[in-house]
């Protein structure tokens, strides 16, 4: 049976469904761009650049960003993009837990079922999206800043209260950075003990804080 090459599907669709770009904006030919797994397709014209990108696996999302934000940000409760994010999930298996060939033969039937038309639908909204508010097309931010710092901001209210009902510890720690107020890295962890067997692991780690599931800062070997 001949593999679904689903690179090929999504550049043609690519280039047919965002060719009003090139049309009616000003924008270049897509360039093709590889970065380790991912494969960009960038465009601009002279107020914005667009880059859409996915990862060689078919089971992966589609990311569309103009310059530094996410496209689908200028709706945020649009039902096609939402369903789109729904059905990516029920439709293919986590390659964790099936990490055999079978599971590969499993997800590109299920692309070639469902798969293709998925992204040809979600890209399709993308560019209408771009279309109903063309202003972005010529730098106009103001809506997607607007949007994105609300997503932002209710995205941290959500794993807050995940952390807190878990009662998530947090190990901040320095890692790159050489300012001794600043920490670049962190690792969650279930209890104190999990820490204490993590940095015993990791003599590197010389400079770090632990805090609580209220982001407080705790002293790791107080009394309990």
């Amino acid at each position: 049976m001949e593999e679904t090459n689903f690179y090929t599907d999504i550049k043609e669709s690519v280039e047919e469904i965002f060719s009003f770009l090139q049309s009616d904006f000003q924008f270049s030919a897509f360039i093709e761009r590889q970065i380790a797994y991912e494969m960009h397709f960038e465009t601009k014209n002279d107020f914005v650049s667009i880059d859409i990108w996915f990862e060689a696996i078919v089971s992966t999302p589609i990311w569309i960003k103009i310059d530094e934000f996410y496209v689908d940000n200028l709706e945020p409760n649009n039902s096609v993009i939402q369903n789109y994010s729904k059905k990516l999930s029920e439709l293919y298996e986590p390659l964790d837990e099936n990490p055999d060939t079978k599971c590969f033969e499993f997800e590109f039937s299920q692309y070639r079922k469902y798969g293709k038309e998925l992204n040809s639908v979600y890209l399709t909204e993308i560019a209408n999206m771009l279309k109903r508010h063309s202003f972005v097309l010529q730098g106009d931010f103001d809506l997607l800043e607007t949007n994105t710092k609300v997503i932002i901001e209710n995205n941290k209210k959500i794993k807050d209260q995940e952390r807190i009902e878990k009662g998530i510890y947090t190990i901040e720690y320095q890692f790159f950075c050489i300012n001794e107020n600043e920490y670049d890295m962190y690792e969650e962890f279930q209890n104190i003990n999990e820490i204490k067997s993590y940095l015993a692991e990791r003599p590197e780690i010389k400079v770090y804080r632990v805090l609580d599931c209220y982001m407080n800062e705790i002293n790791l070997y107080s009394p309990e």
